[in-house]
């Protein structure tokens, strides 16, 4: 092969080589912004419960809510498929200080439970709520997208990661 062939054989490897790079850090940088300048928030709340039923965890339902919208969740026994362990409709808003008002109804059917209320939450406190006999929850909410959320999402990969069997 002629040495000038090389030559540009090697230069159209390395322009294409070095354009296919620059489009990589182009792109990574796009999303870096894109993802500073979303607006907190933007996407809706994480709403997360803790259930407990005399001190013993029952269900962890968590959803990620749109203001305004009324949100549903069931929760079947996996043996059981036609039997509900834990059902919970929720909407929330956006109230004007920042905090977020949820309305929940949360129905325990092992139970006779129903409990409806409506609780004002500060994002990233947790919150106590007492659903009536035996059964009581803590409330989280959390902007989505936001760090705290972020975080939040990290924190319950790492526990995942810790409780597999090694």
């Amino acid at each position: 092969m002629k040495p000038a062939r090389i030559a540009a054989i090697l230069m159209l490897a390395f322009l294409f080589g070095g354009s296919s790079a620059e489009v990589a850090v182009q792109t990574k940088r796009a999303i870096d912004r894109a993802r500073v300048t979303a607006e907190e928030g933007s996407a809706g709340e994480l709403v997360a419960f803790e259930i407990h039923r005399d001190g013993e965890l029952l269900a962890t339902p968590r959803v990620i809510a749109t203001p305004g919208r009324a949100t549903q969740l069931v929760l079947r026994d996996p043996q059981d498929p036609g039997l509900v362990r834990l059902a919970l409709r929720l909407e929330t808003t956006r109230e004007p200080t920042g905090d977020l008002s949820v309305d929940y109804e949360i129905t325990v059917p092992a139970d006779d439970v129903v409990a409806v209320g409506r609780v004002s939450a500060t994002h990233g406190v947790e919150q106590p709520l007492d659903l009536g006999e035996r059964i009581t929850a803590k409330l989280l909410t959390l902007p989505v997208p936001s760090s705290a959320f972020d975080a939040y999402i990290e924190a319950e990969k790492a526990a995942r990661r810790s409780a597999r069997p090694s």
